[in-house]
């Protein structure tokens, strides 16, 4: 496999950790949608495609939802 003569080859390395990155952020947010259940259905559907089309946006979506409806759960205290 020959290296780019264009592209350094560092430039190389740091793409390739870059989108290991983001295929393992992508990864762990589907398997925690799949792990929700309070997500069901077409928002299920919905929020899947979301998060496997969209990389990095997507999971990021996601994660900031869940942290939203963590602050918001039923029987929390209130201040």
């Amino acid at each position: 496999m020959d290296a780019n003569p264009l592209i350094p080859t560092a430039y190389d390395v740091i793409f390739f950790a870059l989108w290991v990155a983001a295929m393992v952020y992508t990864v762990v947010a589907l398997v925690s949608a799949v792990r929700d259940r309070r997500v069901s259905g077409i928002r299920f559907l919905l929020w899947f495609l979301v998060i496997a089309l969209v990389p990095v946006i997507g999971p990021t979506a996601w994660f900031v939802r869940r942290a939203r409806e963590g602050e918001q759960a039923p029987g929390a205290a209130a201040d």
